[in-house]
């Protein structure tokens, strides 16, 4: 591992969702539509990924376990979306990655091997779902490792197609995933791990939670990528890492709620090098039917204020950057007052 070589630039998205009204949405306007207004940004980062919160699938059956309150599905031509957004790599780790059953996940899966994008965290077995993801680029190795801790009745067996679940509110299934991160770590230049994880509209990050960042990063972690809350929590420096606790949403049909503003959200690009994340930069966006784009003035400064909180919470720091950019820096000691049993 030369420290010699360019740092990676690596872009993180949270949920993309390509069905429901969105799928409306790609027939008039086309696959290029949702991610158009971003092309700049995504162009000029070096690695893509996102949370794929949808089957991709002809399937018209629903998933036969428990009912649920919403199944997201999208029609196969909808993977033109990923492919014209150049997106690398998606995380099926999610609570809708079997929204049309095992049927609709073999066929998800199939149509991105199909158009050359990667994915973690689902499989036709649990040795498959659980398996480290390996990409290489420009000389540097990237594993990624993606865990989902809710919709048990999604998980993969050693005969059943599923997603990778772990109870992550488990003190064992915690300490099997930091033994997991310690021992493939060593493989990779840059291991991240992908959590779909905690409720919706959570208004803060539970300690077990905070810690078992913590502890990944410790055990070898670049980058904690967590989605599945839709909002703004925060990004915290630890120990040559970098916790990214929620990634919010990127591609979807969802109503605003009134007070967490899922509408208003951001792209995160990490600098990797050698020796750990160099530099974190979060991009304001706003959402729209199906289309992400660049917030407007009113929208940025809204979004600044609330990572600013959120990350203040968390003893990281917000400064200004270049292209309305916001760059996270670590604060006091980069979250040393945890350690020291501060809140």
């Amino acid at each position: 591992m030369s420290g010699t070589r360019p740092s990676l630039r690596l872009l993180l998205g949270g949920d993309v969702m390509l069905g429901r009204l969105v799928a409306g949405v790609l027939s008039s306007q086309g696959a290029g539509y949702p991610f158009s207004a971003l092309s700049g940004l995504v162009g000029a980062a070096d690695l893509f990924f996102v949370n794929l919160e949808c089957a991709i699938t002809a399937q018209q059956q629903l998933f036969g376990g428990t009912p649920k309150a919403f199944y997201f599905c999208a029609d196969p031509d909808a993977v033109n979306v990923l492919t014209s957004a150049g997106v690398d790599l998606v995380s099926l780790a999610n609570n809708h990655a079997l929204d049309a059953d095992v049927d609709g996940l073999t066929d998800t899966l199939a149509i991105l091997a199909r158009h050359g994008i990667a994915c973690a965290g689902a499989g036709a077995n649990l040795s498959e779902a659980a398996s480290v993801r390996a990409i290489d680029h420009q000389g540097q190795s990237l594993g990624v490792l993606a865990v989902c801790d809710h919709q048990e009745d999604f998980a993969a067996s050693d005969t059943r197609p599923g997603i990778h679940y772990l109870n992550l509110r488990d003190s064992q299934d915690r300490r099997r995933l930091v033994e997991r991160v310690h021992t493939e770590a060593p493989r990779f230049d840059h291991l991240i791990v992908s959590l779909h994880w905690l409720p919706n509209w959570v208004p803060s990050i539970p300690h077990a939670y905070r810690q078992l960042a913590h502890d990944l990063i410790e055990a070898g972690a670049r980058v904690v990528w967590g989605h599945s809350p839709h909002h703004i929590l925060g990004a915290e420096w630890w120990s040559g890492g970098v916790a990214l606790y929620s990634t919010g949403d990127l591609i979807d049909d969802y109503a605003p709620d009134a007070t967490y503003r899922n509408d208003r959200q951001l792209l995160y690009l990490l600098e990797l090098s050698a020796e750990g994340v160099d530099r974190l930069t979060a991009f304001p966006i706003v959402l729209d039917m199906g289309r992400a784009q660049p917030a407007d003035p009113e929208a940025r400064q809204w979004i600044e204020r609330r990572l600013r909180g959120a990350c203040q919470r968390l003893g990281s720091e917000v400064a200004a950057a270049e292209r309305d950019a916001l760059e996270i820096l670590p604060g006091f000691a980069g979250g040393a007052h945890v350690a020291a049993g501060l809140p």
